[in-house]
């Protein structure tokens, strides 16, 4: 009986249903229409790309071992690699296509020119930023009395690396899919403004409604439960809406797991609902409560790579720890892995993480919301 009233009670409230169910469709073809065909690429090619040799602009000798040995699968590299004597040369070639970008180096900096931003480009800058670690490595093994070739030490760290060994190019795997990751995390941590009124209407001196809650027979853990679940209900619901939204209506690849792919969203909606649960016991207004919700929903998901991938780039090279700790993240990795690795050790992994951070919010909300008593109500 509580489930029910208290589904009846959330379906009423329009506000909170927009930004829970519409808002993140609304949003996802906003971004389907920005990335047009980019969405359904074909699976990547051969790169051919230009390498400036003029002295000035030259790189070091590794990124030109790195760029021709890289491979996109056996006996096929990632790379077509054609020099050029001069800076202008390559710039000519670009322009001809007969070359999607080329690599030089200005002062300290490595510069890449293309004509657009694509797949190719970001996976070049990926090589250029693990080949730029390789080289700092060689360095530092040279500082602290390393007494073999720099050729050991490329060889011992590139035959780790395999920019394709987990991906299956058989699937519409593209560079931009990460966005919809991060907007399916916003959905799930907008499942906030249904924990909020958890909180909220529970307590006498929030609401009438809390009022005449405190003042019934029910126990307090029951009602909490009941409210929880009918949460948990809605998001599930609006969680299968999006979904189905992306993968039918969009064509958005999100891969076979569609099990997996669903309990991860339902485990970040409950990881929205428990943060909003501990917005909901700060004395705090409707609005108030609602603009920080929305305000750190989206920060975390901006982290997560939902404005611009290179933010998540940037966290993962310089404070990867808030990977672990942002749920905005730790949803979009854990679709990353499920979709992109053959096994689940990383996805498990993610999805522990997540399911651990609501855990502890929830201890805190009891925490907080324990023995609560009103001298007159």
């Amino acid at each position: 009986m509580l489930f029910l009233t208290r589904l009846k009670v959330l379906l009423r409230r329009k506000e909170t249903l927009f930004w829970v169910l519409i808002f993140p469709l609304l949003l996802a073809t906003a971004e389907y229409l920005a990335f047009g065909n980019f969405v359904h690429s074909t699976p990547i090619e051969t790169i051919t790309i230009g390498m400036v040799t003029e002295e000035e602009f030259k790189l070091e000798e590794i990124y030109f071992d790195v760029f021709k040995e890289a491979e996109l699968e056996e006996k096929k590299n990632l790379y077509e690699v054609k020099e050029y004597s001069s800076k202008e040369l390559a710039s000519k070639a670009l322009e001809g296509d007969e070359i999607l970008l080329y690599i030089f180096r200005t002062e300290d900096q490595i510069q890449v020119e293309a004509k657009k931003n694509s797949t190719e480009l970001t996976i070049t800058n990926s090589v250029l930023r693990q080949t730029s670690v390789i080289l700092d490595t060689i360095k530092e093994a040279y500082q602290n009395g390393y007494q073999g070739t720099p050729e050991e030490i490329v060889t011992a760290l590139t035959k780790e690396i395999d920019y394709f060994e987990d991906i299956s190019l058989d699937k519409n795997a593209t560079f931009f899919t990460i966005y919809f990751y991060a907007l399916i995390a916003m959905a799930c941590l907008y499942a906030a403004f249904f924990g909020v009124g958890i909180t909220t209407d529970i307590r006498a001196d929030r609401s009438s409604l809390g009022i005449r809650i405190s003042s019934s027979v029910v126990s307090k853990p029951k009602l909490i439960l009941s409210y929880f679940s009918a949460a948990v209900l809605l998001q599930l619901v609006s969680s299968l809406i999006l979904y189905l939204y992306l993968v039918y209506i969009l064509k958005i690849s999100l891969g076979t797991q569609v099990g997996l792919v669903l309990l991860t969203m339902v485990l970040g909606g409950i990881a929205g609902i428990s943060f909003g649960m501990l917005v909901g016991t700060f004395k705090l207004g409707e609005k108030k409560s609602d603009g920080i919700i929305s305000a750190v929903s989206l920060s975390l998901c901006v982290l997560a790579g939902l404005m611009s991938v290179d933010v998540k780039h940037m966290v993962n090279r310089y404070a990867s720890f808030i990977n672990y700790i942002n749920p905005a993240s730790l949803i979009t990795d854990s679709l990353y892995a499920l979709y992109y690795y053959g096994t689940y050790e990383r996805y498990i992994l993610y999805t522990c993480l997540l399911f651990s951070f609501s855990v502890i919010i929830l201890g805190i909300v009891l925490w907080k919301t324990r023995g609560e008593k009103y001298a007159s109500l």
